[in-house]
């Protein structure tokens, strides 16, 4: 095994062992598609220079939804999990029907680690590292096309 997959595995196993909470996919009726504005609530995120439209995911079950179900996603567009409390968090990609960033911010809005073209329906998981209160899902290349990086600080809803 290379040492870098063993370093991660090793962080996930003790992020697991200290109550790691992650979303696990459920069946639902009908998934959340990125037009249905009248059964979710969107908020205009700003990474850089780039305002995007993101479904906001702030309960546990829109959490464990997520994106799934979704067929694709837009540079226009994305989903803003808000675990509500900072801690240790993680995401997986079983059952997704596309590749994905994964942007992990804090409670004060700075990017502490970013997963670059996360690729779909594997059953890796990607944890947050650090405590944060916030996952920023979005499509793919995402990061490397507007430059975002750990350290950046992010901005939520339309105010400077």
């Amino acid at each position: 095994m290379r040492p870098l997959r063993i370093i991660f595995v090793v962080m996930t196993t003790i992020l697991a062992s200290a109550g790691l909470a992650w979303a696990q996919p459920v069946e639902r009726e009908m998934p959340l598609p990125p037009g249905n504005v009248t059964a979710i609530r969107k908020m205009p995120i700003t990474v850089g220079d780039k305002t995007i439209q993101a479904v906001v995911a702030d309960t546990h079950p829109t959490r464990v939804q997520g994106l799934l179900g979704w067929d694709a996603i837009t540079d226009e567009d994305g989903m803003l999990l808000d675990f509500i409390v900072q801690g240790p968090y993680a995401i997986h990609m079983r059952g997704m029907k596309f590749a994905i960033d994964s942007i992990w911010i804090d409670s004060d809005g700075v990017i502490k680690l970013t997963y670059e073209s996360i690729p779909p329906n594997t059953p890796d998981i990607y944890p947050s590292m650090f405590p944060c209160r916030y996952c920023l899902e979005v499509k793919a290349g995402f990061c490397k096309k507007y430059g975002v990086k750990a350290g950046q600080k992010v901005r939520f809803g339309t105010g400077k």
